[in-house]
């Protein structure tokens, strides 16, 4: 090969590096602004799924509030179990009181309002900022069944789990450096409260 051709070829070869050098900021450009749009399609999904979800949680408790509402119990007494702990609750005018636990434990009282607050805690924060500075935030996951004549909460599931808090700047830095989700695997906890019975006094 003459001087020529391996200038020529040398050439060739360092325009070719350059286009390739031009073209790929621009792939990386697109990948990245794919990459965005899938992100906030997904975030926005997760959002409109929980709104959606909220929103039926919370046709579900009015209902059953309207239903309590309409028999005006004033004066009752409620057995509720709670951890495994059974008290009976006596309310008068939406306030406890009376406490009596029918076996060796101790509960505070509440009354049936008290539930019907705690059913609508479906998806609320229960304590900010619990790993990886504020990128996970314990979250309250509430599934409530209702008396279908009387309304009031017959049994209230409560499941506190760690999830990412995107309202924060600590989330999405960990998912801009990591590449993935804040890692918020953390130990969940659980109770159940059920009323075993409710009785309206004169």
């Amino acid at each position: 090969m003459n001087g020529r051709n391996r200038e020529g070829s040398a050439y060739c070869f360092r325009e070719a590096s350059i286009n390739r050098h031009r073209r790929f900021p621009g792939v990386t450009r697109l990948a990245l602004a794919m990459l965005a749009i899938i992100l906030i399609l997904c975030i926005a999904g997760i959002v409109i799924t929980f709104v959606v979800s909220r929103n039926t949680n919370e046709r579900e408790i009015a209902a059953a509030e309207t239903r309590w509402r309409m028999y005006g119990f004033t004066h009752y007494v409620m057995t509720l179990e709670e951890l495994n702990c059974t008290v009976e609750i006596e309310v008068s005018d939406k306030r406890v009181v009376r406490v009596t636990p029918l076996e060796r434990c101790q509960r505070d009282g509440r009354t049936v309002e008290d539930l019907f607050t705690l059913a609508r805690r479906d998806g609320d924060t229960g304590m900010r900022c619990i790993t990886l500075g504020c990128a996970c935030d314990d979250r309250l996951l509430i599934e409530s069944a209702f008396h279908p004549t009387l309304g009031y909460p017959t049994s209230i599931y409560v499941r506190i789990e760690a999830r990412p808090n995107w309202q924060h700047l600590d989330a999405w830095r960990y998912l801009v450096v990591h590449g993935r989700l804040p890692a918020c695997n953390m130990m969940t906890g659980d109770k159940l409260l059920r009323v075993l019975d409710l009785r309206s006094f004169p």
